[in-house]
């Protein structure tokens, strides 16, 4: 699926042969590209877990009936009910699995689609991702070894291994030093589904927005892949909603 402004819709034959084209060409992510990407499973045949699976994918059944909550939910579900019933011992341990599970995934050496999304983008373009697994990040590092200007990154609801540094508002790769004061990055929070996520609470998460709102609103074109825009992202909807403009939406399936 992929919205266009009816104004400034263009052929890819035109994105590719006007290269003055100043507009910037955003794109979505969301868990699907990530299953696409990998979807035999990644390097080491770990499966990309989808809301709908996660909970088998990172291991989480058995806790869960031992909780006498029902496994077979979508993962939102379960995770909304217990932050709303605050049970904080609970969403701990599930976000200690889901962290190592996501830390465990590693792109495979051969070339894959996001291998290709990076290499097929400008630097005045933007990836902005919901995922939390750092599938796009290795392959961001692997092809800047190309030498070529790669599109800009933005994580919507963080991710395990993009970290930041507070004080110099510069960000990397989490385990790497701030190229201005030599700390190691702070990791990226990871937010979970919730029905109301607080997007200007962390300033990683709060530049992401800041700078997909700013792309939305002078893009020409925006591609969305592999996301559904669930229930628990309502409020992330109503963010491009806001910077994108109903009337000026047209979609092409």
């Amino acid at each position: 699926m992929r919205f266009v402004s009816k104004e400034h819709e263009v052929s890819i034959d035109e994105e590719i042969d006007n290269v003055s084209m100043k507009r910037p060409h955003v794109v979505i992510l969301g868990a699907g590209a990530s299953r696409a990407t990998c979807l035999f499973g990644d390097k080491n045949k770990r499966k990309l877990p989808l809301m709908n699976d996660l909970v088998d994918a990172v291991g989480l059944r058995s806790r869960l009936e031992d909780w006498n909550i029902d496994p077979n939910q979508n993962f939102e579900n379960i995770f909304s009910d217990l932050y709303g019933k605050n049970e904080h011992q609970k969403i701990n341990a599930i976000e200690h699995s889901v962290e190592n599970y996501f830390n465990s995934l590693e792109l495979p050496d051969k070339p894959t689609v996001y291998d290709h999304l990076v290499l097929s983008l400008r630097k005045k373009d933007l990836i902005a991702t919901f995922n939390w697994d750092p599938l796009l990040l290795q392959a961001y590092v692997r092809n800047r070894q190309a030498g070529l200007e790669l599109p800009e990154l933005a994580f919507l609801h963080g991710n395990v291994k993009a970290g930041y540094c507070e004080q110099d508002k510069v960000s990397g790769l989490v385990g790497d030093k701030c190229i201005k004061c030599g700390s190691f990055y702070q990791k990226s929070p990871l937010l979970y589904p919730i029905k109301k996520k607080d997007y200007s609470k962390n300033s990683f998460i709060r530049g992401g927005w800041n700078f997909l709102k700013h792309c939305i609103k002078y893009t020409y074109m925006i591609t969305i892949f592999g996301y559904s825009g669930p229930k628990t992202d309502a409020e992330a909807i109503e963010i491009m909603k806001d910077a994108w403009g109903n009337e000026r939406l047209m979609i092409e399936m």
